[in-house]
């Protein structure tokens, strides 16, 4: 197995591995270093069936859920896996987005595979922005602000309000954390001072700079760290999608006290 990088720090694709035969501890271990470093993996030639998906994606799981902090004073989740996309999930259009901000607990992480044995599907690009980079570019000024503020995310009726940054459970990386498709308003601001300091925002999330676009070929997988990227698309017919569910987002300043022991 290698790691290729496709971009400093983000986006890799892995090569010399088949998924269909499940990855062993160790692999899966690798892939998972791999996940975090570069937030967005490429596999190229798969030929897996829907359960072989679930199963990648449970290994993967599998490895994360220890990981994950106690800032929140929970155990780590037994993290759940949803295949498909129901009706109505999916944004319109290409809009930038990541997977359920409109969620409490939003998708941790996703893959998608387009099936080498379909014949007929229609191509289609896919983009990812890499929000840990995307952060790096705000001023200093704005970042600062930015740290203390929240948003509310909503798609069809369902609301809920998260970190402008949040900090990744695992690496403690910051990332920016809102979305065009999916981010109505910063919280206790007047609309108008909410709509400028979003646009400021949205454009150092979706900047070219930031940005990797892959255009699908049968075989393809692809797997992202929901909480460190953004995504566009709605993806080929024949892409199949699996979601790991999420943990609750939390922000910079999050205190780490997972207990309190009285003695």
């Amino acid at each position: 197995m290698q790691i290729n990088p496709l971009l400093p720090g983000f986006a890799a694709e892995v090569t010399g591995l088949d998924l269909a035969v499940p990855p062993n501890a160790l692999a899966f271990e690798v892939l998972h270093d791999a996940f975090l470093e570069h937030a967005v993996l490429l596999f190229r030639g798969q030929r897996l069936s829907p359960a072989a998906q679930s199963a990648f994606a449970a290994g993967l799981a599998a490895v994360e859920a220890p990981l994950l902090d106690r800032r929140s004073m929970l155990l780590p989740p037994a993290l759940r896996i949803v295949a498909g996309i129901p009706e109505g999930e999916a944004p319109p259009g290409a809009a930038w987005h990541a997977d359920h901000t409109h969620d409490a607990e939003p998708s941790l992480a996703c893959l998608a595979h387009a099936d080498a044995r379909s014949s007929g599907a229609e191509a289609t690009e896919i983009a990812f922005a890499d929000q840990r980079a995307a952060l790096a570019l705000l001023p200093p000024g704005l970042r600062r602000r930015a740290e203390e503020l929240r948003a509310e995310h909503a798609h069809h009726g369902r609301l809920a309000e998260h970190p402008v940054i949040r900090s990744h459970p695992v690496t403690g990386e910051g990332a920016l954390f809102v979305n065009p498709a999916f981010t109505r308003r910063i919280l206790n601001l007047p609309a108008g001072e909410s709509d400028r300091l979003l646009a400021a925002l949205f454009a150092a999330a979706t900047a070219p700079s930031v940005t990797w676009r892959h255009g699908w070929q049968p075989g393809d997988l692809i797997l992202w760290d929901n909480r460190a990227v953004l995504h566009t698309g709605a993806p080929a017919a024949a892409l199949q999608r699996v979601r790991i569910e999420g943990d609750r987002p939390l922000g910079l300043g999050a205190l780490e006290m997972p207990w309190v022991i009285a003695g």
